[in-house]
C-alpha cells in the first residue's frame, strides 16, 4: 500500500513541476526575460529526474548467487555462463560424434579372370571399380541391384583392358552416376568405345584418374588415387588407377593391374601405402606385387581376383609364396567365389575363411610354402632382378624378348628361359647383363640368326603355335617372370 501512495505522490509532483515550467517559459517569452526564466525551468525539469529516481530507491535489488569461486554474480550472468557451458559441451559431443561410425563393405565380385569391385560407404555412397568382361555386365548390374545400389557416386575404370572395363558400360546405363574416372590413355577397342558412348549418352564427363587426386566420399572416409603418376608406359597395365581408401583405423588398396613400374613410382612419390587389405595386382601375376611394394603396404589380408584354371597360370607361385611367408591371409575368387570384406572402422572381417595357400612350381606340382630350400622357390627378391620380365613371346616368328624394367643393371648369367609345354630350356651365357630399360632377344627355329642384342637358342622350333607359356628363372631357381602373364 505504501508503494502505491508513494507512486501517486511522485506523479502529482511531476504534474505540478511540468505545469510550473510551462508557465515560466510563457512568462519569459512575454517579458523578454527568456534566459532567466528558461534557466529556472531547467532547474525544475532536473528535479523531475531526482523525483523519479527517488521513486525506485526502495525497490528490491536483483538476486545475488554465490559462485564456487566466492564471487557474487547476478542470476542473469549465471544463466549466460550456463548457456556457454552447454554450448561448449555440445561442441565436445559433436567432436565425439565425428569419430568413424557405421560400416564399410567391399565386394570383390567373382567375375572369373577379371576385376569387379563394389565399395559401399557408411555415408550411403557407392564406388564401383571395374566391372569384368563384356559378358559380365548383366551379372554385375544384377549384383549391384541385389545389394540395394541405386546410384554409383564414383565409377573407376582402372585401365582400358576388357577384363576390367568390359561391363562398365552396362553399369553406367543402368544406374545414376556421379563421376567417372579413367586414366589418360587412348585405346581404340570397341569395348573402350562402348564405354565412352555410354558415358556421353548419360551427359557425363570423364575425370582423369591420376596420382594425388582425392575423391569426395564424405566426412568419415578418405579416398585418394595413388597412380598413375606418369604417361608413356609401354604396358597398358601401368596406367591402372590405384585407389587407397581409409575408414577409421582400417584401410584398403585397390591396384587394378598396376605392375612393378607403377609400384616403384608410388614408392618414390612417398604415398602412404599402409593398408589392412591389399587387392593383389594383375590377378596375382609376377609382374606385380614386388617385394618392396608388399613391404610398404604390409597388409594383413590379400584378395586375388582370378579365374579358375586360367591360361596365364595366375596367381603365380612366387606371389603366393611371398604372401604366405609374410603371414598374410589370402582370399581368392577362383576358390571362394565373391569375397566380402566388412570394416567397422577398427577391424576388418570377411564372409569367407582364408584360402589354403599352395605354391605351384614348374616341376613339382603343388607344395605348401616352405623356406627357401624348396625347389625353384626363393624368398630373396629384393634385387633389381624383380624388374626383369618376359616382354613378349612371338609364337610365329619364334622370338622371345626379355626386358629389364628396373633402374639398375642386372646380370642374367645362368638364368633359364623355359618353354613350359615342351619343357625345353635355354641358359643365358656368362657375362650377359641388361642395362636399365635394355632388351635382349632369344631366337629359335630355322631362321634364327645371332646379332647385336640377339641370342640364338636353337635352330629347331620351340614354341607351340597353339599356345605355349614361357617362364624365366634366375640363377638361384626363382621364377622371375611368366608370359603370358
Amino acid at each position: 500500500m505504501a508503494d502505491v501512495i508513494l507512486a501517486i505522490s511522485a506523479l502529482s509532483c511531476m504534474i505540478l513541476i511540468f505545469t510550473a515550467g510551462y508557465h515560466l517559459i510563457r512568462r519569459a517569452v512575454q517579458a523578454s526575460k527568456f534566459l532567466i526564466y528558461a534557466l529556472a525551468a531547467l532547474i525544475l525539469i532536473s528535479t523531475i529526474g531526482i523525483m523519479a529516481g527517488c521513486s525506485t530507491t526502495n525497490q528490491p535489488t536483483s538476486e545475488t548467487i554465490s559462485s564456487n569461486s566466492g564471487l557474487n554474480t547476478t542470476k542473469e550472468q549465471q544463466d549466460l555462463n550456463q548457456q556457454k557451458n552447454q554450448s561448449q559441451t555440445g561442441n565436445n559431443d559433436k567432436q565425439v560424434n565425428n569419430k568413424a561410425t557405421g560400416t564399410l563393405k567391399v565386394h570383390f565380385i567373382d567375375v572369373g579372370q577379371a576385376d569387379a569391385i563394389l565399395i559401399q560407404l557408411p555415408s550411403g555412397h557407392n564406388i564401383l571399380i571395374d566391372a569384368g568382361n563384356n559378358s559380365d555386365g548383366n551379372l554385375v548390374v544384377k549384383y549391384l541391384k541385389k545389394n540395394g545400389v541405386k546410384k554409383l557416386d564414383h565409377v573407376i575404370g582402372t585401365h582400358p583392358h576388357e577384363d576390367h572395363i568390359g561391363g562398365l558400360d552396362a553399369a553406367v546405363k543402368n544406374f545414376k552416376v556421379g563421376k567417372v574416372y579413367l586414366p589418360r590413355v587412348t585405346h581404340t577397342t570397341k569395348t573402350y568405345e562402348d564405354l565412352l558412348i555410354a558415358i556421353k549418352n548419360k551427359g557425363l564427363k570423364v575425370t582423369e584418374a591420376k596420382g594425388g587426386l582425392k575423391l569426395d566420399v564424405g566426412m568419415e572416409v578418405t579416398a585418394e588415387l595413388l597412380a598413375p603418376n606418369s604417361t608413356g608406359y609401354e604396358e597398358l597395365n601401368n596406367y591402372s588407377a590405384v585407389l587407397r581408401l581409409s575408414f577409421g583405423n582400417t584401410s584398403f588398396i585397390f591396384t587394378g593391374d598396376a605392375e612393378n613400374v607403377s609400384e616403384a613410382e608410388m614408392l618414390r612419390a612417398g604415398y602412404n601405402l599402409k593398408a589392412n587389405v591389399l587387392k593383389v595386382g594383375h590377378h596375382g601375376s609376377s609382374s606385380s606385387t614386388s617385394p618392396a611394394f608388399l613391404k610398404a603396404v604390409s597388409p594383413k589380408y590379400a584378395v586375388i581376383c582370378v579365374g579358375k584354371d586360367n591360361d596365364y597360370g595366375h596367381p603365380h607361385s612366387e606371389i603366393l609364396y611371398d604372401l604366405a611367408t609374410a603371414g598374410i591371409d589370402v582370399f581368392r575368387t577362383d576358390q571362394q567365389g565373391t569375397i566380402i570384406a566388412t570394416s567397422d572402422a577398427n577391424t576388418v572381417t570377411f564372409n569367407k575363411k582364408p584360402s589354403e595357400v599352395k605354391v605351384r612350381t614348374a616341376n613339382t606340382g603343388t607344395i605348401n610354402p616352405k623356406p627357401a630350400s624348396s625347389t625353384n622357390i626363393s624368398p630373396s627378391a629384393t634385387s633389381p632382378s624383380s624388374g626383369v620380365a618376359i616382354a613378349c613371346i612371338d609364337l610365329k616368328t619364334e622370338i622371345t624378348t626379355i626386358k629389364n624394367n628396373s633402374e639398375a643393371a642386372v646380370n642374367i648369367s645362368g638364368w633359364r628361359l623355359v618353354s613350359e609345354k615342351g619343357n625345353q630350356e635355354f641358359t643365358f651365357p656368362s657375362g650377359t647383363t641388361l642395362a636399365p630399360g635394355e632388351t635382349i632377344k632369344i631366337t629359335t627355329g630355322p631362321n634364327a640368326t645371332a646379332g647385336s642384342g640377339v641370342l640364338v637358342w636353337t635352330t629347331e622350333n620351340i614354341w607351340n603355335n597353339d599356345g605355349d607359356p614361357g617362364a624365366l628363372y634366375d640363377s638361384s631357381g626363382k621364377l622371375v617372370s611368366r608370359y603370358p602373364r
